[in-house]
């Protein structure tokens, strides 16, 4: 918290702060949306600016295109699309998806 009794950035996204992600979390992560497949809600608040309107097309999009690097090395130009589902898990989860 700062000065003020506010959440900092980190704090309330703290996946945004994270420099790098291995194989293991990646496909970890993969396997949490994949055992939720067709479970998803259609919308969901990501943040006070942010909301998916087609949660179930973006999360199936984002999983495809890390599914398909997975015998790759990540490049950090994929970071964000981890970042974007580790957000979208941590927002189900507070909603009681586990």
């Amino acid at each position: 918290m700062n000065m003020e009794g506010e959440h900092t950035a980190a704090e309330v996204n703290p996946h945004l702060y994270k420099p790098e992600f291995t194989k293991e979390e990646v496909d970890e992560l993969l396997k949490w949306f994949e055992q939720r497949d067709g479970r998803l809600p259609q919308t969901l608040k990501l943040n006070s600016s942010t909301q998916a309107t087609d949660l179930p097309r973006t999360v199936g999009w984002l999983t495809r295109v890390l599914k398909s690097l997975s015998d790759k090395p990540l490049a950090v130009t994929f970071y964000g699309y981890v970042s974007l589902l580790a957000l979208v898990r941590l927002r189900l989860q507070e909603q009681g998806m586990e």
